[in-house]
């Protein structure tokens, strides 16, 4: 049996004009991991039946497609993928273009091609939707993109579609980061991880093993969760209630990524002294929705015309 490795693993994605419905894949991407997979829920029938101490009999529950796929974050070429998490991208300028990505009330779905490595394979998943998305960055690092996926299902794992990667991978280093500001005041970060839960979920009715198209269940929920040298102005805000914008932007030349976190509040501020070093602060704000702006917005500029570009 031959063995095969994970280097050269990757996905192929593009975006649905139908649910469940696969199209060819347009983008792709290099990763660092993927748990993509198709699984048969299997469990034992319910009735008293037996041919001796144990059960009998099953029958299948349910078929579930999706998992997590994690990959370096670009200034380029991601978009497509920031839609599926946010729901709409606007597009403005003529080179280099700025596109917006806001938060919808319905998201669309991408079919997802798994490139399995060193295997000359790959797995097709159809009708697949974000039900979570981070962005995360530490001193040090470079920063990456994370994404959990439902979808309706996939398709025998058979040969592999030939990978079409970007002319460039402008990936978003640490040291691109500027400031971040909340409430009109700068501070230097150690860290961030953004976190979006779309609410999306899976639907099982009568009728099949697959689910129905995925949807909201729920409110979106927008946290972002920053360590930086302890601040007592943080801690204040946090008792006064304070609500105000966040905002950090990495830049790379004429190309920059911008997050910004709206009528944010300070959930959480953590400074606790446990040795004689600098005394960090662990802070977690929420996002929230004005009726205009629902809580997150982030603009990437680049060259790409499209802001679901490859």
């Amino acid at each position: 049996m031959a063995t095969y490795q994970g280097r050269g693993a990757a996905i192929g994605f593009a975006e649905e004009s139908t649910w469940g419905t696969a199209v060819s894949r347009t983008n792709w991407r290099p990763i660092i991991s993927s748990s993509l997979l198709r699984t048969t829920v299997a469990i034992p029938r319910t009735d008293l039946h037996a041919g001796g101490p144990s059960r009998r009999s099953k029958f299948i529950e349910s078929e579930q497609a999706g998992g997590s796929v994690s990959m370096l974050a670009t200034y380029d070429n991601i978009g497509m993928l920031l839609k599926a998490a946010m729901g709409t991208v606007a597009t403005t300028g003529s080179g280099p273009y700025t596109h917006a990505y806001t938060l919808a009330d319905t998201l669309g779905s991408l079919t997802i091609e798994s490139l399995r490595g060193t295997a000359t394979n790959s797995e097709v998943f159809e009708g697949a939707k974000v039900s979570n998305m981070s962005l995360e960055c530490a001193a040090g690092t470079e920063m990456t993109f994370n994404l959990d996926f439902v979808a309706e299902t996939a398709a025998a794992r058979s040969t592999a579609g030939t990978p079409s990667y970007a002319a460039t991978e402008n990936v978003i280093l640490h040291h691109q980061a500027g400031q971040f500001s909340f409430n009109s005041v700068n501070y230097d970060l150690s860290s961030l991880n953004l976190q979006i839960s779309t609410g999306v979920d899976r639907r099982q009715l009568l009728g099949s093993k697959l689910t129905k198209e995925p949807l909201r269940t729920g409110y979106a929920e927008i946290t972002l969760a920053v360590t930086l040298e302890a601040q007592d102005a943080l801690y204040t805000a946090l008792h006064a209630g304070t609500e105000s914008d966040t905002s950090i932007t990495f830049t790379s030349g004429t190309s920059s990524f911008q997050i910004e976190v709206q009528n944010a509040y300070i959930e959480s501020a953590s400074d606790p002294i446990n040795d004689a070093g600098i005394v960090s602060q662990d802070i977690v704000f929420r996002g929230l929705s004005d009726g205009t702006n629902h809580g997150l917005k982030i603009t990437a500029i680049n060259d790409n015309a499209s802001g679901t570009a490859n």
